[in-house]
């Protein structure tokens, strides 16, 4: 599978709404600031837009972190039945481990070593993005970004979504900054700020784990970079993204294509996130089968690992495909779950499964356009952009992207 050019297009708005989210299980109130640079893939939330209010930077004591309330939203763990399809061949399903459930009722669909023990890679930061979400009252607070969060992130050849020293950056930004680019740097700056130390926010994590009754998982970083004590399985990584599609905010951030964070007065530049699945996919490429969200992660023991929530057929399933031999081979395999599984259709086929813009289908060319594109597609494409992507794909996969 090779990468495409997404084209993607950014716009901002001109103000900054807030959403306020009421968890009846726990009864907690969440102040959301919606960014007004956000370019989310699936539908805005329906709920009633309150008055916008007046921003806040303070920075949260101990005492109101230290014991953070118990919260637990709906969600389902994957359950097995007599339809559940196993795949028993590897040639059949290449991926060592493999769940693909229902949303609504947790019946697998097809599975395959989704009890096995395995390492989840950067799949490990939906936790992190769980426990930060319901422990922020204020996604308007700040956090600030020292050299001793990021010398070693450096150091362990992490991923980052590129916070400078000295930043300040919201909570709200913090979230997008996890997820979207899968920024080792913005999982320890939620750790600091929701439990003042890395290794305090994991104990919040494993609790999480045991409250949601998970049945192999065992966290020791926010990130998922690799340590042989930080495991989990396929099914409960299932049951971790069935929690935060169930939670709005978490939704929304997995569901997030691209994210600008503005300049402030600690920030000269601009920040820009995309999100890692969103680049080797738009989402609709199968019949029938529109990719909401989801995350993905590498390291070199986990090899390969996607998952996503996706829409077939008027049902919301959930995939998980962790072990893959290449991002591209992850995506397809994804793909190809959703399709046959889902949809009734065909496994995914590079030349036929495309993304096709609808505006740009609309427009007629001109007959110049046509010779311009055409000179250029024999040309610019079998070299500049072959010599680059062949070159990224090299080192990006070779020097821990999405650890």
């Amino acid at each position: 599978m090779s990468k495409k050019k997404r084209g993607i297009s950014k716009f901002t708005a001109g103000s900054i709404m807030t959403l306020a989210l009421l968890l009846a299980s726990g009864g907690v109130v969440y102040s959301w600031a919606e960014n007004s640079s956000v370019v989310p893939v699936s539908a805005a939330v329906n709920e009633e837009i309150p008055e916008i209010q007046e921003e806040t930077t303070a920075e949260p004591t101990e005492e109101a972190t230290t014991e953070p309330e118990i919260i637990l939203t709906d969600f389902k763990y994957p359950e097995k039945t007599d339809k559940s399809k196993k795949f028993d061949i590897e040639s059949e399903y290449p991926p060592k481990n493999v769940v693909l459930m229902d949303a609504d009722t947790g019946e697998v669909i097809a599975y395959k070593a989704d009890d096995e023990k395995m390492y989840p890679a950067s799949l490990t930061k939906v936790m992190t993005l769980i426990v930060t979400v319901e422990n922020t009252k204020d996604f308007k607070d700040t956090v600030e970004i020292t050299s001793e969060m990021i010398e070693p992130l450096f150091a362990d050849d992490a991923s980052l979504a590129g916070f400078p020293v000295g930043d300040k950056p919201t909570i709200e930004e913090i979230l997008y900054g996890i997820v979207l680019p899968s920024g080792a740097d913005a999982t320890v700056a939620a750790a600091k700020y929701v439990a003042g130390s890395e290794k305090a926010f994991v104990k919040l994590m494993n609790e999480k784990a045991e409250q949601m009754g998970l049945k192999n998982t065992h966290f020791m970083n926010t990130s998922g970079l690799h340590d042989e004590n930080h495991y989990s399985t396929a099914s409960d990584m299932a049951a971790i993204l069935s929690y935060a599609y169930n939670n709005e905010i978490c939704r929304k951030v997995l569901s997030t294509d691209e994210y600008i964070i503005p300049t402030n007065k600690t920030r000269e530049e601009e920040i820009y996130l995309q999100a890692t699945i969103f680049k080797r996919m738009y989402g609709d490429e199968m019949p029938n089968v529109l990719v909401r969200g989801g995350k993905t992660g590498y390291t070199d023991e986990a090899m390969h690992c996607v998952e996503a929530f996706a829409d077939a057929k008027g049902k919301t399933y959930i995939g998980v495909v962790c072990g893959s031999c290449s991002r591209w081979s992850s995506t397809a395999d994804l793909l190809s779950l959703f399709s046959v599984y889902c949809a009734d259709g065909e496994p995914y086929n590079e030349a036929v499964n495309v993304h096709v813009d609808k505006e740009e289908e609309t427009e007629e060319p001109t007959e110049e356009e046509t010779t311009e594109e055409s000179t250029e597609e024999n040309t610019e494409e079998t070299s500049e952009e072959e010599t680059s992507e062949n070159s990224e794909e090299e080192t990006t996969e070779n020097t821990g992207e999405d650890n």
